[in-house]
């Protein structure tokens, strides 16, 4: 059975940042693995999560399900609609999702934000610094700028695409990653986030011989 966020005619849009997560699942596309993140409803019918969760999609399912506990035919279809590689971030389109606009807002050193994740679970992280962060896109093809956060907290690479709220549940950033050398993980900050969801939307679909979404329209 699907969460609160999901049923709409008894429960309404999402009040809170928990009610906002969905699980997030894809299919191979050719030779590109399966992959499983988090979400964010942002909108009706708009879910945000990692660009790299969903750049080697056949298709997308989502779910509230606890992660990894289900497959990916227990959830609802998502049609990918915004790809953005430099940014780490996309957008997916569930018609039957409603939630409440997302706000966004800044955060400072010190900040003490939650990361609601599926299956009722939450981390803690606390903002280091705000940085520019130098990274390879998601494709690895050329390097990228993003502003955003480092940061301390138990998030994981399964917890891509998990969103950073602070404590009147604005949208402050998106999990994207975790240091391999220092104890800390990484976020695309909300400047970048608005730059995404303020763009324009399209198409993308499993391109087999390249392994990978393209845009289509």
């Amino acid at each position: 059975m699907l969460g609160t966020a999901l049923l709409v005619s008894a429960c309404g849009p999402p009040s809170s940042a928990g009610e906002r997560v969905v699980h997030v699942a894809t299919t191979r596309c050719g030779t590109a693995p399966r992959s499983s993140g988090v979400g964010i409803t942002v909108d009706d019918g708009v879910v945000l999560t990692a660009a790299h969760v969903v750049v080697g999609a056949g298709a997308v399912t989502i779910s509230e399900s606890e992660r990894n506990s289900k497959s990916s035919s227990d959830g609802l279809v998502a049609e990918i609609i915004l790809v953005d590689t430099t940014r780490d971030l996309a957008l997916l389109r569930v018609p039957d999702l409603r939630a409440e606009p997302v706000e966004l807002a800044a955060a400072v050193a010190g900040d003490v934000l939650i990361a609601p994740l599926p299956g009722g679970k939450r981390a803690t992280v606390v903002v280091e610094r705000a940085v520019t962060i130098n990274i390879d896109d998601v494709r690895a093809t050329t390097r990228s700028r993003r502003a955003g956060y480092e940061l301390r907290g138990e998030l994981v690479p399964g917890d891509s695409g998990a969103g950073l709220f602070d404590n009147e549940e604005r949208l402050v950033g998106v999990f994207f990653s975790r240091s391999v050398s220092r104890d800390v993980v990484f976020a695309v900050g909300a400047s970048e986030v608005a730059a995404v969801l303020s763009a324009p939307r399209a198409r993308y679909v499993c391109d087999l011989d390249a392994s990978r979404v393209i845009l289509v329209e």
